[in-house]
């Protein structure tokens, strides 16, 4: 009786044994949200790095008397969530407004990493001026975008002729894909 005893315990150990250790469940961050995203900071070929506040940043007037308005940068809805980077988390690509005291209104594009729940501004680039996001989406790590850009004889106010853009994260900077 011993013996059978001894044998099921080995038996138990051996299964045991081949069945592995549990894993430790991955925990996923916290999605990113338009609210962080909102409240995020940015680096912009303009202003450098900034930091919105309910979705916009307010540049201090370079002279005495000058509107605040004249310098901002907006967040322009709707952010596009898509993981940018294959970890299988979802990140997010922003569209910023930025005005610089002139008449243009330039949209920039901004890649967005989930870092544990933190918006990280990893790249950004200008797209142009007053152009128009009809469509956006990530496939695969690729952003698309379907724009109406100036065509030739377009005035600055309207731009009216319709591309897709592509871009992709590469070594931490938006490239565009041909």
């Amino acid at each position: 009786m011993n013996r059978r005893i001894a044998s099921l315990m080995v038996a138990s150990i051996v299964l045991a044994g081949c069945m592995g250790v549990p894993s430790t469940p991955v925990i996923a961050p916290p999605p990113l949200t338009e609210l962080t995203l909102k409240n995020a900071m940015y680096h912009s070929p303009d202003w450098g790095d900034f930091q919105l506040v309910e979705g916009v940043y307010l540049r201090p007037p370079l002279a005495p008397g000058e509107s605040a308005e004249i310098y901002k940068t907006e967040f322009r809805d709707p952010a596009v969530f898509g993981d940018l980077n294959a970890d299988g988390i979802d990140d997010a690509i922003v569209f910023l407004s930025t005005q610089n005291g002139g008449t243009g209104h330039f949209v920039e594009l901004a890649a967005v990493l989930n870092r544990d729940g933190r918006a990280e501004n990893v790249s950004t680039v200008s797209l142009g001026d007053r152009v128009g996001i009809e469509a956006a989406r990530i496939e695969a790590g690729v952003i698309i975008l379907d724009m109406r850009v100036h065509g030739p004889n377009d005035p600055m106010c309207c731009a009216s002729q319709l591309e897709i853009w592509r871009f992709r994260l590469e070594g931490g900077a938006l490239v565009r894909q041909t």
